[in-house]
């Protein structure tokens, strides 16, 4: 239950490019229309309102529980594939950390359990002693009877911000770091032997929260009070920790946030104002076009996660490996703020001789280094030269006549049916 009344909450790969929804209630048949009046990707939940005030007759709102503890007991509600009845599977909580969520590979606050967890489980609740400790979510599938619920923390943090007015998600505080367990390295950034822990940035995203504020190089010693250890945890409570990051993200977007750090010699402490995070290679693109712009029979787009999600199950083996790096490894700097790549080539005279290029990193145009598909777009259409030249990162140069391109523009469009050479946000 809400401050706007009540409302029904799912996981928000459920609901994900919905464009009509209905719901129906446990052992009736009529089904009810739906509207989506808040969804977070990152934490993978949805909240829905139902208008018609006869959907919630006789029902009792579910209340919140606490974060279990290890060992407890807890019942998985919801209906897996198999049959259409509603199921309840019993299983023991096993581990409490921030995993990667498959909604948006966002490191979130999440419960393990040996229950299984398989599909049409998915937003139905997890329950223990008459209450809510978490919403199902997702299940490892390198193993059996491993499943994943999405932590009551994280729930009360999303329906938080959504009463806070437009949803902004999660904060995370943009920096890379290095875990000191080596004494060597500690005492080579001269850390006092008296100063436990911390962890070293070795970069920060450029739009961060930390952007302007800490830099490379610098010792990540305290968050919020909270002693950060040289292995990137902090206390979650007695006899449990957690990486340092659950500290950020139990915080919401314009919250201040007191940062302690070791600079050449001195203890610094500085208050950082949380953003949502910003990474060098979107995370997926949810409900959303794709960004793309064609020229020439060139078809360039953002590197995104979703994109990357195009080779399969297995993308993260599959997809190209320097594609990948970007996505693992990549910071976002002023000079580049996202990947451009060149998906494929539309064959074309214009274009001979390079119709087997796909997936290509573009690394400048017209001898600019790229910082985004916008700047990518900016430079073709103000340019007066007579070829456009392209690089890509491992140096490969394409050659386009700009007039010939221009003139064939139309009919390549025609020829591969694609209505318009650019997306709507690139107009």
């Amino acid at each position: 239950e809400t401050s706007r009344g009540l409302r029904v909450l799912t996981n928000a790969h459920c609901v994900e490019y919905h464009v009509f929804v209905e719901v129906r209630r446990y052992g009736k048949a009529q089904k009810f229309e739906a509207v989506v009046e808040a969804i977070g990707h990152e934490c993978d939940l949805a909240l829905l309102e139902v208008s018609e005030e006869s959907f919630f007759e006789g029902i009792t709102p579910i209340p919140l529980g606490g974060l279990p503890t290890l060992g407890d007991g807890v019942s998985v509600c919801g209906f897996p594939i198999g049959g259409d009845r509603l199921s309840i599977t019993q299983g023991i909580v096993s581990r409490i950390e921030l995993v990667d969520y498959v909604q948006s590979q966002r490191h979130l606050l999440s419960v393990q359990i040996d229950a299984a967890i398989n599909a049409g489980n998915s937003g139905g609740p997890v329950m223990k002693d008459d209450r809510m400790i978490g919403v199902a979510f997702q299940a490892l599938d390198e193993a059996d009877q491993i499943g994943y619920i999405i932590a009551t923390p994280v729930v009360e943090h999303f329906l938080k911000a959504v009463e806070m007015g437009k949803y902004k998600g999660f904060p995370g505080l943009g920096t890379v770091t290095q875990k000191l367990d080596s004494k060597a390295h500690r005492r080579n950034l001269r850390i006092p032997s008296e100063r436990n822990g911390g962890v070293l940035i070795t970069g920060v995203n450029y739009g961060g929260s930390a952007w302007k504020t800490l830099k490379k190089g610098d010792v990540l010693l305290g968050i919020d009070g909270i002693h950060v250890d040289s292995d990137a945890t902090v206390p979650l409570r007695r006899g449990q920790l957690i990486h340092f990051e659950y500290l950020v993200s139990s915080k919401h977007v314009g919250d201040m946030i007191p940062v302690e750090i070791w600079r050449e010699g001195e203890r610094k402490v500085f208050d950082v104002k949380l953003r949502a995070p910003q990474f060098l290679v979107a995370e997926g693109i949810h409900d959303l076009r794709p960004s793309y712009y064609i020229v020439g029979g060139l078809v360039f787009a953002p590197l995104t996660r979703s994109y990357l999600e195009t080779w399969g199950e297995f993308w993260t083996e599959s997809a190209p490996r320097d594609l990948m790096a970007l996505l693992e490894h990549g910071i976002r700097t002023p000079d580049r703020q996202e990947p451009v790549v060149l998906q494929k080539v539309l064959a074309d005279r214009v274009n001979q001789g390079y119709h087997d290029i796909t997936s290509a990193i573009i690394h400048l145009v017209q001898g600019q280094k790229i910082k985004s598909i916008k700047h990518l777009v900016n430079i073709v259409r103000s340019s007066k030269e007579e070829f456009l030249v392209f690089q890509t990162a491992d140096g490969v140069r394409i050659v386009i006549e700009r007039e010939i391109a221009q003139k064939r523009h139309d009919i390549i469009l025609k020829r591969f049916g694609v209505p318009q050479a650019r997306s709507a946000d690139l107009a």
